[in-house]
């Protein structure tokens, strides 16, 4: 059975029926915005998972909690609570939303919420039907539009920089990036390479005799910002790229480009080899060896300390945990929910495997709340790599370093190289 198009599931809608999933789309967008426009957050926020939820109702008198943002949308639209929950599963049976009731805090004390979210044939039915195209988005390790700009701006420029202030009146093509853009520019240390571009005090102007001590000579200085070596190298690898994404920015290609330049976007697409994890589970296959190798697990340490704090040995239950990563520490190294379970489940053998931490071992004074709630998840687990994950990382190593350039993964010590049974 053919799979059906997003443009004629919105066909199949009554104008009610669009009414809501226009608003849920909107809602969904401005969620989107918001956390990609978190421009000075550098942590790892929640995954999409979890923010594109949105609540839809309260269900509690309105005149006491108020309406939703979807609830006001959808009455400016002269839409209102009755029929909602039909609308809903009308939306749902097509696969458009996903919808669960939980409960929250309230000034009235928890009552049932309504949340929805938008799936993916969902938003792509929405674009369909209000004739809106999806964003653009660059390949790992390119630029956004806009920083790419600021960078063609200091190529253009060349070896002299720019002055980081501009008289008014200095039109945009010819102004340095602003500070918001040299943030992401100069101090993304996590760039490989390093920084694409860097600020330094320089003199500018003729000396000049100090009035105060003369015989004195003095200088004037001010910042000009440069591209640096590695942002000339970023420049001229992908400026095929750039135009063939961003084609409204004017960026000149220079005559002889590096042995290693790009000729297009398709030198972007990872073809990742048959039998290999995905990124998300080798980011975090990596972090899983990286520990092992250094014998590394948070609480094992910290746990240990507040023992010792509280005049305990710490349980030896809690040293002979074996090193890894606790459960909640895994969102911060890759975004992906079902990463874990690709390493737990793969296909030749578990690359990793998991280990309870009981609620005893939590350590004294540090296990609740003053509300009297758990401190730590109840299901707190150790994820640490197997014998067959440290073997399947040794043996695919160089092909894992080949389809993921920018993962850092560290050298596999000889003994992985050879299975025990070949010992």
């Amino acid at each position: 059975m053919p799979r059906p198009q997003p443009a004629d599931l919105w066909a199949e809608l009554n104008p009610r029926q669009q009414t809501y999933l226009t608003v849920i789309y909107s809602a969904d967008q401005n969620a989107e915005a918001n956390h990609k426009g978190g421009a000075f957050d550098w942590g790892h926020g929640p995954p999409a998972s979890e923010w594109r939820w949105q609540t839809f109702s309260l269900k509690a008198p309105k005149e006491l909690v108020g309406r939703t943002p979807i609830q006001y949308a959808l009455a400016q639209k002269d839409e209102h609570d009755q029929g909602a929950g039909s609308s809903l599963a009308a939306l749902r049976r097509r696969g458009l939303i996903e919808a669960m009731e939980d409960y929250v805090q309230t000034l009235l004390g928890m009552v049932p919420r309504v949340r929805v979210k938008l799936t993916t044939l969902g938003r792509a039915t929405a674009r369909a039907g209000l004739g809106h195209t999806a964003p653009k988005s660059p390949p790992r390790g390119l630029l956004s539009e806009w920083l790419w700009s600021n960078l063609v701006r200091l190529y253009r420029a060349g070896p002299d920089g720019m002055p980081t202030d501009s008289p008014r009146g200095t039109p945009p093509e010819e102004r340095a990036p602003s500070d918001k853009a040299r943030f992401f520019l100069e101090r993304d240390q996590r760039r490989p390479g390093g920084p694409l571009v860097e600020t330094k005090c320089v003199r500018v102007g003729e000396p000049y005799e100090s009035p105060w001590s003369p015989g004195h000579t003095m200088y004037r200085t001010g910042y000009r910002v440069y591209l640096t070596e590695a942002g000339r190298a970023h420049y001229e690898k992908h400026v095929r790229c750039y135009a063939e994404l961003w084609p409204d920015v004017d960026a000149p290609v220079p005559e002889e480009l590096p042995e290693d330049a790009h000729s297009s976007l398709d030198d972007h697409k990872v073809h990742k080899p048959r039998g290999l994890l995905a990124r998300p589970g080798w980011q975090l296959l990596v972090a899983l060896v990286r520990n092992d190798l250094d014998d590394k697990l948070w609480v094992r340490k910290e746990w240990s300390a507040y023992w010792k704090n509280y005049g305990s040995e710490p349980p030896e239950a809690l040293t002979a945990l074996p090193a890894g990563i606790t459960t909640n520490h895994v969102r911060s190294i890759t975004r992906s929910t079902t990463a874990p379970a690709k390493l737990l489940e793969f296909r030749g053998g578990p690359l990793a495997a998991e280990t309870k931490i009981h609620q005893w071992l939590y350590p004294p004074g540090r296990r609740y709340w003053p509300d009297g709630s758990n401190i730590w998840p109840d299901d707190l687990t150790v994820l640490h790599v197997t014998e067959a994950g440290r073997i399947h990382y040794a043996a695919n190593l160089e092909a894992y370093r080949a389809t993921y350039e920018d993962v850092e993964a560290p050298d596999a010590p000889e003994a992985w190289k050879t299975p025990p049974s070949a010992t």
